[in-house]
């Protein structure tokens, strides 16, 4: 019975083995060529600006005799810790707190971002104080392109701060997502 067994294992491997001797033509497909037109496209967007319109305003403010700080929030609000709390010199109306205020005009309908500084310096000669904790507030305005957006900031007053007024600017950008 082995006997009759190796044969018919040969068998395949013989024909295995002229598949791959037989010459490539047999198994060549036929040539051809073929062409498709693809499509192209470009979009022309409105570059995005942004436009400060309102200064931030931290108001008139009795100087302290221990640091503190002066909160405007995104709505103008006031608030203040430590040493400011119960300042009632902190004026209102025309040179009293506001929050800043910029305009972002763009693409209608495109998502942006802003990002806000981590930190600004307003001075006066021989003096500084520190804006920290900028917060942006909610966007206002049309769906066609225009958008305000309102920020507010903490001032760091110290104790026996400088007398004057101080000034400063800070950064706000505004980017296509």
């Amino acid at each position: 019975m082995a006997g009759r067994i190796r044969p018919l294992l040969i068998a395949p491997i013989l024909l295995g083995l002229a598949a791959l001797v037989a010459p490539a033509s047999a198994f060549a497909a036929p040539g051809g060529t073929a062409t498709m037109t693809g499509s192209a496209n470009a979009t022309i967007i409105q570059p995005i600006s942004i436009v400060a319109v309102n200064a931030l305003r931290f108001g008139n403010m009795a100087r302290p005799t221990a640091t503190g700080t002066v909160t405007v929030s995104t709505t103008g609000a006031l608030s203040t810790t430590a040493g400011m709390v119960g300042n009632t010199a902190i004026a209102q109306g025309s040179s009293g707190p506001q929050a800043g205020t910029f305009r972002v005009t763009g693409d209608p309908g495109r998502q942006f971002f802003v990002t806000l500084p981590t930190s600004a310096t307003v001075t006066r000669t021989g003096a500084s104080m520190t804006i920290a904790l900028f917060t942006v507030g909610a966007l206002t305005g049309s769906p066609v392109g225009t958008l305000d957006i309102a920020v507010g900031g903490t001032l760091t007053v110290s104790a026996a701060q400088t007398v004057g007024t101080y000034t400063g600017t800070y950064q706000v950008t505004a980017s296509y997502n």
